[in-house]
């Protein structure tokens, strides 16, 4: 008969941080200072010692009971990750003390539950679950205002980011609703273009390609017959187009206000909730379009990432996709809550608690 058990470690000496609960609720954490622990017996120097993750919150709906099941299939010793059983087969070859330790795996479950517990009791918890349900309600509208609305899905590569003025555009490509290209056009800036790990366009490949004057009406025009000019970051793809007509003297008629933008979407619906510690402030990280569209549609990128007629596709592909998540959802715009009636004496102060 042996007296080994397990023991939950937990060495913060501290309350949970809440910035750490917004890390653990997208991304999973490993937290510094908490293990498991296989003792012989109480007091004794323990067999083995293994660090607690926790799971993505979010990937398990904030459920304790699952996310203390995945946390014990994911116990890290070094660079290993190893599953409860596998952690108490190393630590002894006496079967007496497996069969011990095995009976306590259940005791130390619920304490690890325990802890778990706290994360999804946190306060941050409802900040994340309300910007997730406001994206779903946005999705749900736009499938249903985009019916029979055309759609077209730009996007753009340059030879630098959108905010410096020297910056050129060198491909352009669209395509519509359903992933059909509408156009994929390489642009020759007049220069060598220089190495970008944004892009892999090199200056061989624009040879005898047409500048973007030659080429700016069937852009243009292409995007202003849109009902809705799609994009991932529409903001930086609309200043490409904006300051390149200004600088080449090109017609721009594009109107901002019928850009819907795919990256602010997915930010809301996916993207970890982080705090500003400078500014104290909560804000939620914008995916890439990369990250997004494995996450939402469950599958790997297809194609090349810095081609932008396959970010275009994906692009559609990814917003569709969270359309269907919001047609879906049972998610209701929320209803303004009736001010109660302060009670005063004073005509100023209700004024006050009324605004």
């Amino acid at each position: 008969m042996s007296n080994a058990q397990l023991i939950l470690l937990d060495k913060r000496n501290q309350p949970l941080k809440e910035y750490l609960v917004a890390v653990a609720a997208s991304d999973g954490l490993n937290i510094k200072g908490v293990e498991v622990m296989a003792s012989p017996a109480k007091g004794q120097k323990s067999l083995l010692n293994a660090s607690i993750y926790i799971p993505p919150l979010e990937d398990f709906d904030y459920n304790p009971k699952k996310l203390t099941e995945e946390s014990m299939s994911k116990l890290i010793i070094g660079e290993e990750i190893i599953t409860i059983d596998q952690f108490i087969e190393r630590c002894s070859e006496d079967e007496a003390v497996r069969a011990a330790l095995t009976k306590s795996v259940t005791r130390f479950a619920k304490k690890l539950a325990e802890l778990i517990k706290e994360f999804c009791d946190s306060d941050v918890i409802p900040l994340i679950q309300e910007k997730r349900n406001d994206a779903l309600f946005k999705l749900k509208g736009h499938a249903k205002e985009l019916k029979d609305k055309k759609v077209v899905c730009i996007d753009i590569e340059a030879t630098n980011i959108s905010t410096d003025p020297e910056a050129d555009i060198i491909q352009v490509s669209a395509c519509d609703i359903d992933g059909k290209e509408l156009f994929n056009q390489l642009i020759n800036p007049g220069y060598d273009i220089p190495e970008n790990e944004k892009h892999n366009i090199t200056t061989e490949m624009v040879q005898g390609q047409p500048t973007l004057a030659q080429a700016w009406d069937m852009i243009h025009d292409t995007l202003l017959e849109a009902d809705v000019v799609l994009a991932y970051s529409t903001e930086s793809d609309f200043m490409y187009l904006e300051k390149s007509a200004e600088k080449k003297m090109l017609k721009f008629d594009l109107d901002y206000n019928t850009w819907l933008d795919a990256a602010e979407l997915s930010k809301d619906l996916i993207g970890a909730m982080r705090w500003h510690s400078e500014n104290m402030y909560w804000f939620f990280k914008t995916p890439k379009l990369t990250v997004a569209y494995e996450e939402v549609l469950g599958k790997p990128f297809p194609g090349d990432a810095h081609d932008a007629l396959a970010d275009a596709i994906a692009t559609v592909d990814l917003f569709k996709a969270m359309m269907v998540k919001g047609a879906e959802s049972k998610v209701e715009e929320k209803k303004p809550k009736k001010k109660e009636k302060p009670i005063t004496n004073n005509p100023f102060a209700a004024l006050a608690q009324l605004k």
